[in-house]
């Protein structure tokens, strides 16, 4: 059985990480959120500033990560030994780092199941397997978003509270705060599981455990609290963070049903197509539930070993609820990255709830090893849609294609040109390059836009660049209002720029 276990998880990871190199591959541009960390890691990296100033809401471990990855691959001198990224380099070295997080966490997945369930051998299998063809971990594994390398160290601080490792815990869940702060929403199943691993072992939680876990968790965030002061920002990380994502309030009524609807247009592409994760995850709640009604103990030591048996499944379950009733409730963005957390959880109880219908429904053992085939057939083109960026999760989906275009346009205009950019932001910032001599100026309004550029005396060329997804008509009509003749001198789909000849 070990040596059908080996072949079996190399081929799974073979297969995620035919999938994952695959999205790596795509040559696709950077979402918005992307550039923004990229452009703080090719700030550290290029330029030396590895205290990341700027208005950065985000912890920094991911961003350095990011940073050696871009000095390891993407990082060239120029001929007077200056450093220089090159776009579409930064776009893959980036994107390398998520790419190994995601391969790591499959294997995560594999060892946390056979602690939480080592009385089914083929549990691990077909868990990895879920999550090695999740649509979901395919989208988001060759990103550069923070929340992969989160993912990966919260699943790792998981499977040492699996192991009773508290203090490994504690500083793998510091990291994961170091990566992303939503990485502390994954405290209470931590803490649920190593509970429920010491409880199997005989063992009561005393206040050492305890100390040892929370220690490094206070470390860390009083580590992250000395780094963010020394940043001397007029705004520090924590207030950014709070104005960016507090919901501040509860969804109201008339919003409910709306929100349900649209978490569930990214929560489809958790197992596959929306009708077959909706599928399985009815199959696989049916199981768990089968499973407890199934068994009725009569004595004290089989009430123990049944409760044992179901306290993972029921501790997952717990947690996957609260978090999507919290995430329905409450007025959070709804974000599809916001559904990492719960992967892998969700993986282990499916794997659970299926197995339990293959044993019941087929006496025969050997049928079971019919069910990854049939995940494989179920979840394979949907994952390997993932892998193309073809599905509505993950990226930028191709919103932003044609913008490297866009920059070199305006990288090509006189020195000092000056650009007005109200909707591009992070994103035309990365692709104009490290070193681009072209001004950039934001303005919140068009009358804002308006009333200043008159007071411009600079006679430089000035550009007003606008995507074709916004109604920039007001903008124009303002601009024309205050006596500017608006030239259309570039216009590529889906960019358009003007150059602005003041009065």
């Amino acid at each position: 059985m070990a040596a059908k276990a080996f072949v079996g998880i190399v081929a799974v990871l073979l297969l995620g990480a035919v999938l994952r190199f695959h999205a790596l591959g795509q040559d696709v541009r950077f979402h918005p959120d992307e550039a923004l960390f990229v452009s703080f890691a090719r700030q550290a990296a290029v330029q030396g500033d590895w205290l990341l100033h700027g208005s950065l809401d985000k912890p920094p471990l991911t961003i350095y990560i990011n940073a050696l990855a871009l000095t390891a691959f993407g990082i060239t001198p120029l001929p007077d030994g200056v450093l220089t990224l090159d776009i579409h380099k930064g776009e893959f070295a980036a994107r390398v780092p998520g790419v190994f997080a995601s391969l790591l966490l499959i294997t995560l997945t594999y060892a946390l199941a056979k602690r939480l369930y080592p009385s089914y051998e083929r549990l691990p299998i077909v868990a990895a397997l879920f999550m090695a063809l999740s649509p979901l971990a395919v989208a988001f594994s060759a990103a550069a978003f923070t929340d992969g390398l989160m993912l990966l160290c919260v699943t790792f601080a998981l499977w040492m509270s699996s192991r009773r490792r508290w203090l490994w815990a504690g500083v793998w869940l510091a990291l994961g705060f170091w990566c992303k702060q939503q990485a502390i929403l994954m405290l209470p199943l931590v803490a649920a599981v190593g509970w429920l691993c010491e409880w199997r072992a005989g063992q009561s939680m005393k206040l050492g455990k305890w100390l040892r876990f929370m220690v490094p968790l206070f470390a860390g965030f009083i580590l992250l609290l000395i780094w963010d002061a020394s940043r001397e920002q007029s705004t520090s990380m924590w207030t950014l963070a709070t104005t960016n994502n507090d919901p501040g309030r509860l969804a109201r009524l008339d919003e409910l049903l709306p929100r349900l609807g649209g978490w569930w247009q990214y929560a489809g592409y958790l197992l596959g197509l929306p009708l077959i994760t909706a599928a399985l995850l009815l199959l696989g709640v049916f199981g768990l539930l089968f499973n407890f009604k199934r068994h009725k103990p009569s004595a004290y030591n089989e009430t123990q070993f049944v409760g044992m048996a179901y306290m993972p499944s029921v501790i997952l379950s717990i947690y996957i609820a609260v978090y999507a009733l919290i995430h329905w409730l409450v007025a959070i963005n709804i974000y599809d990255r916001y559904l990492l957390l719960i992967l892998p959880p969700l993986m282990l109880l499916i794997a659970r709830g299926l197995l339990k219908i293959v044993n019941v429904m087929h006496k025969n053992q050997r049928v079971i090893y019919l069910l990854p085939v049939l995940v494989l057939c179920l979840m394979l083109p949907t994952a390997w849609e993932a892998s193309e960026m073809r599905l509505p999760i993950g990226g930028d989906g191709g919103k932003h294609n044609g913008i490297e275009q866009l920059a070199d346009y305006l990288n090509s205009q006189r020195l000092g040109a000056i650009v007005y950019d109200h909707w591009l932001g992070w994103e035309l910032g990365y692709y104009m390059g490290t070193w681009s001599d072209k001004r950039r100026v934001y303005y919140p309004t068009p009358q804002a836009l308006a009333a200043d550029a008159l007071l411009q005396p600079d006679r430089a060329p000035r550009y007003f660049v606008l995507p074709q997804w916004v109604d920039s008509q007001v903008w124009l009509d303002t601009l024309r209002e205050a006596g500017f003749m608006l030239t259309k001198t570039y216009h590529q789909a889906p960019f358009t720029a003007y150059e602005l000849l003041p009065p």
